[in-house]
């Protein structure tokens, strides 16, 4: 991908992203680790959870990590045994949820095989469509990772490649003043693409 490619996603981004998936993304980050993607819930520079969502023909399957955060946003009737397993993976076909898979720090699985609808284990919220909305985001505007830490201001960093970033600093009142400075000076070496967007070559800093 040539940086004029970068260049035209970047403006494509900044034209058409929405006030509401801009607020999603203020909560979820997007990252990767090895061949798999997924999704973290952040807040003041700390990683609550994390979790991804993958579809095999009829079957989304959701895996998930630090289940005792997870909750405190997907309010759930299933008892998670953090003292046992760290990792869960719920699949569902449709709105049932089909198995549960419980895994250990070892790799060994506990599979139960069940028939409950999504409402029944998630009453307020579907932890399914949030991640179908991040995901219809991250597809849309194809960035491979996103980055956002309220702790240090009200910004937002899209990685278009692993050379260039958009950030989207709309209020520079919102930032921490231990760190204005160095933030402020690397939004401005960018390329403003429009009023509060600036996409910037990480490697000519």
């Amino acid at each position: 991908m040539t940086d004029k490619d970068i260049e035209q996603r970047a403006v494509y981004l900044a034209n058409n992203i929405d006030s509401s998936s801009l607020t999603l993304l203020r909560k979820f980050c997007f990252g990767n680790r090895g061949s798999v993607e997924f999704w973290q819930r952040v807040s003041s520079g700390s990683s609550l959870y994390s979790f991804y969502q993958k579809r095999d023909d009829d079957t989304t399957k959701l895996t998930l990590w630090q289940p005792y955060n997870f909750i405190k946003d997907f309010k759930s009737s299933y008892q998670f045994d953090t003292s046992r397993y760290n990792e869960f993976r719920f699949l569902k076909i449709k709105d049932t949820i089909v198995r549960i898979i419980e895994i250990n720090n070892g790799g060994q699985e506990v599979i139960k095989d069940t028939s409950i609808s999504v409402k029944q284990i998630f009453p307020d919220q579907n932890p399914f469509q949030t991640l179908s909305n991040l995901t219809a985001i991250q597809n849309r505007f194809k960035f491979i990772g996103s980055f956002y830490r309220n702790d240090i201001g009200d910004f937002i960093s899209f990685w278009l490649s692993p050379k260039f970033k958009l950030t989207y600093l709309p209020d520079t009142l919102k930032m921490n003043n231990f760190s204005k400075k160095y933030w402020l000076e690397e939004f401005s070496k960018g390329k403003q693409i429009k009023q509060y967007w600036s996409l910037i070559n990480v490697y000519n800093e």
